[in-house]
């Protein structure tokens, strides 16, 4: 009989967009590492927390668990009672990956970075009873990650209802920006690795013949690059190759806001079926975009917002308030300036400084931050001393933003200005969305929902180094730091079943 193979997504908390109307994703990290599973002859289950609760006497040989920053504490207490159980951990992941060290305190095993490429060889070593420590992974050919056909068994077993948008999948890995505060560029590297247009309207075809869809209605998908329009000339050939394949698909993706000022790529991005996109203004200040090194200019974005607009396009905007340059004032400013330029919804988070980043390697260094509590590392949580105010001002301005910018009244407005621009039934979702931020953001941003976490100094010390390195070379110090000056040894382990 094969083995089994227990992936898990650690639940992030009370306060996250997997709480917001139209914002509940598929977890497709957990998927990808299941079909991976599967492709070498394991059977599986797979978990995802936030929506459904752990069976932790489930029989099972192995655990693979994937965590970010935020839920790497849930994830650390989750490995502990399953190998009190008698079960071998592995856990990879954003945070694992950058602090391979202090995961190896709670794992069996480590992967660093991508796994495709590499966790045949984990899941060898597991079956064969010696895992080793830690396992490097790599940038690879997007060709190796899994396609459709293998998530299938998957997306059959969801309930109907608990995802929306139901479909999310990923056509770049990587960025060839240099964003301070962003961990992508040193998790997936600084560049972009691209699925062919063919495989990904290959693969658009097969969503939209999938059984639940309603005659005549197009699919919703939800593209989970993290600038899709990084690289415009990639992007110009993916929305002509959707286009052309006349496909009944609606799609929002995450992208920089030059994409508006191009305009034949918005052109393309229309007749491809962009339906929204998520934009990271970061700041209406242009010294602090200087100070994260982000290349946008406030002067211009109500323009492009516009343009977006007139091509039947809705914007959600990202402001991150924080930066040394933010004053008492800048929350005010913010949400004016949010509403002037006419987003249709605003996501608005606190400056984080998130492990293996520049903003963390400054801040540290600099000694303002005084939360290493990761359950706290959400993005909503006051975790440094600012420049120009108190932690306490930074944590309300939060919470005013949220309640100034999601007021019941405000809301009836933009609904209003929303039907002008678009049809009854989206005007519609959007008002939704809005409740629902003003429902679950305007309250409890501080509830984390899990126990005090505090990281070991040595752990925090070896994070500090790696972070100073070029983002492309921060995994590779992470690992040599955790792994130190001799080669680490498999550890003998049997498979478990609670």
């Amino acid at each position: 009989m094969s083995l089994h193979l227990t992936v898990i997504k650690p639940r992030w908390g009370a306060v996250g967009l997997h709480r917001v109307f139209m914002h509940r994703f598929p977890p497709l990290a957990a998927m990808t590492i299941e079909a991976l599973a599967r492709r070498e002859g394991w059977r599986t289950t797979m978990v995802d927390e936030d929506v459904e609760p752990i069976d932790l006497d489930a029989r099972t040989d192995l655990v693979a668990i994937t965590t970010w920053t935020a839920n790497a504490p849930r994830a650390y207490r989750l490995a502990r009672q399953y190998r009190e159980r008698g079960v071998p951990v592995v856990m990879g992941g954003v945070h694992p990956s950058m602090l391979p060290g202090e995961a190896a305190r709670h794992a069996d095993a480590v992967v660093v970075g991508e796994a495709e490429a590499h966790l045949g060889r984990v899941l060898a070593d597991a079956a064969n009873g010696k895992l080793a420590p830690f396992y490097e992974g790599s940038w690879d050919d997007l060709a190796l990650a899994p396609g459709i056909d293998e998530m299938m068994p998957r997306y059959r077993q969801f309930p109907r209802g608990r995802y929306f948008p139901f479909h999310s999948m990923q056509t770049t890995r990587g960025c060839r920006f240099n964003c301070d505060f962003c961990s992508v560029i040193r998790i997936n590297g600084r560049g972009q690795r691209h699925r062919t247009p063919a495989t990904v309207v290959d693969e658009l075809r097969v969503r939209t013949e999938m059984p639940g869809r309603p005659p005549g209605t197009p699919i919703v998908v939800f593209f989970t690059d993290d600038d899709l329009a990084a690289d415009q000339d990639y992007a110009g050939a993916l929305f002509e190759a959707i286009a052309g394949a006349n496909l009944p698909v609606r799609f929002a993706a995450q992208t920089s806001i030059g994409l508006a000022g191009n305009p034949e790529l918005l052109k393309a991005a229309t007749a491809a079926g962009a339906a929204l996109f998520f934009v990271g203004f970061e700041s209406v200040s242009r010294d602090a975009l200087v100070e994260a090194n982000k290349k946008n200019r406030p002067g211009e974005y109500a323009a492009l917002v516009r343009r977006l607009h007139d091509a039947h396009i809705a914007v959600e905007g990202g402001f991150i308030f924080g930066f040394d340059s933010d004053r008492p004032g800048v929350f005010a400013q913010t949400v004016a300036a949010a509403d002037a330029i006419g987003v249709d919804t605003a996501h608005f988070t606190i400056l984080t400084p998130l492990p293996g980043t520049q903003t963390f390697s400054r801040l540290h260094t600099a000694g303002r931050i005084f939360d290493y509590d990761w359950s706290h590392y959400n993005a909503y949580r006051t975790l440094f001393h600012p420049q120009h105010m108190s932690a306490a001002t930074l944590d309300a301005g939060l919470r005013w933003a949220y309640h100034a910018y999601y007021g019941a009244s405000v809301r009836r407005r933009r609904t209003l200005n929303q039907l002008r621009r678009r049809s009854p039934v989206m005007a519609a979702a959007y008002r939704f969305v809005g409740r629902s931020y003003s429902r679950h953001y305007a309250a409890n941003l501080h509830h984390a929902g899990e126990a005090p976490f505090t990281p070991h100094p040595d752990d925090v010390a070896h994070l500090a180094t790696a972070s100073q390195a070029d983002a492309n070379d921060v995994l590779g110090e992470a690992l040599r730091l955790a792994a130190g000056p001799a080669a680490p040894q498999p550890t003998p382990v049997s498979l478990g079943r609670a």
